[in-house]
């Protein structure tokens, strides 16, 4: 790149912007953190939905859809593709006779595993100018500005 040339899309009239850069990286972190998930067989959604179903094996699909923000349609064609992968089962839920509880399955584990590992790994690349106390902070911003923005979708704003 020439002397005082700058990098496509960080132009320094656009940088100046907080949201704009918040946007240009999550594009960024999307498109590599869905390439490393690719190489196993999934999606970034189908990979919460699996760390949801690590965390509360046996749940319902409506619960499940509620936990990771996905419609009741949308859910039942994601669950579909689970099984189909051989990483999900649904059974008959143990108190509702009228719903389905989904299990992960000893693929669906090992699969989970790996791809956490490959999150972690695509973390440490997109963090790797930030230390460790940088890092701890700006989950915790992020986290914060993920629950007020989810609290304004409740309250009629746009969904997160």
């Amino acid at each position: 790149m020439p002397a005082g040339a700058q990098p496509p899309g960080l132009h320094g009239a656009l940088t100046r912007n907080t949201g704009y850069l918040l946007s240009r990286l999550g594009m960024y972190a999307q498109r590599h953190f869905s390439e490393r998930m690719a190489a196993l067989g999934l999606t970034p959604r189908k990979w919460g939905l699996l760390n949801v179903l690590d965390a509360e094996d046996g749940v319902s699909q409506q619960q499940l859809g509620r936990a990771v923000g996905m419609d009741p349609s949308t859910m039942v064609a994601a669950i579909d593709e689970l099984e189909a992968a051989g990483l999900a089962q649904r059974h008959p839920h143990p108190s509702d006779r009228r719903a389905h509880a989904v299990y992960l399955t000893e693929l669906g584990q090992t699969t989970l595993a790996r791809g956490r590992r490959e999150a972690r790994d695509a973390g440490a690349e997109l963090f790797a100018p930030l230390s460790a106390d940088e890092r701890a902070q700006l989950h915790d911003m992020l986290l914060r500005m993920a629950q007020a923005a989810h609290e304004r979708s409740d309250a009629g704003g746009p969904p997160l």
